[in-house]
């Protein structure tokens, strides 16, 4: 795996620390080192960052709602997968001259496997317990047809370029295709151009 780049502490990861979470109507008067705004993902992954790197410092998060994770982090908002740009498109834009920009998808995969590596931290350490109850491993698909093709082609090539990406397949063949995503084959003109890739690495 690739040297990983240091990043701002704005990863998405699910985990819990030992705080004063207060609704809006608690005592405003308390002196607190980082005021934490909304108790949702973002909030969560911060205030446990923080802790571990700033035992000494006071946590408080404050939340208007009457519980946490109700909004943008509940999970009938939020898809709940891995972002490690196996499958969005966008963060591999095509250049003027036809190529692949794929710096953005890298990026992104690299700062997953922080978050990856940080949730097994969380496991040893014991503030984490089963991970199969919040990460578990499935594929990750993308599928074009028609002129698309070609641009999946390129990208999947692109992406081949770096181990992090390695465990990535591509496929033109309708029976293939039709293996990874039946309901998305069924029915469909067997004369239709069609691509897709899928890895098996996704959460």
């Amino acid at each position: 795996m690739p040297a990983m780049k240091k990043t701002i502490i704005s990863i998405t990861a699910l985990a819990m620390f030992v705080s004063a979470a207060t609704h809006a109507e608690a005592d405003t008067s308390k002196k607190t080192d980082f005021l934490l705004i909304g108790g949702g993902i973002m909030s969560a992954s911060l205030g446990t960052w923080l802790q571990a790197l700033q035992p000494d410092w006071n946590l408080t998060m404050v939340e208007k709602l009457d519980g946490v994770a109700l909004e943008s982090s509940n999970g009938w908002n939020n898809a709940g997968t891995g972002h490690s740009a196996n499958m969005e498109l966008n963060y591999t834009p095509e250049r003027a001259d036809g190529s692949i920009d794929v710096s953005k998808a890298l990026d992104i995969n690299e700062q997953f496997m922080i978050s990856r590596q940080f949730w097994s931290a969380q496991v040893k350490r014991g503030i984490l317990h089963d991970p199969h109850s919040f990460i578990n491993s499935t594929p990750h698909m993308s599928f074009v047809w028609g002129d698309n093709v070609d641009y999946l082609q390129k990208r999947y090539n692109a992406l081949q370029q770096t181990t992090l990406f390695q465990g990535m397949k591509f496929s033109t063949d309708h029976a293939q295709i039709k293996q990874w995503a039946p309901l998305v084959m069924e029915g469909r003109d067997p004369q239709q151009k069609v691509a897709a890739t899928w890895t098996p690495v996704g959460t």
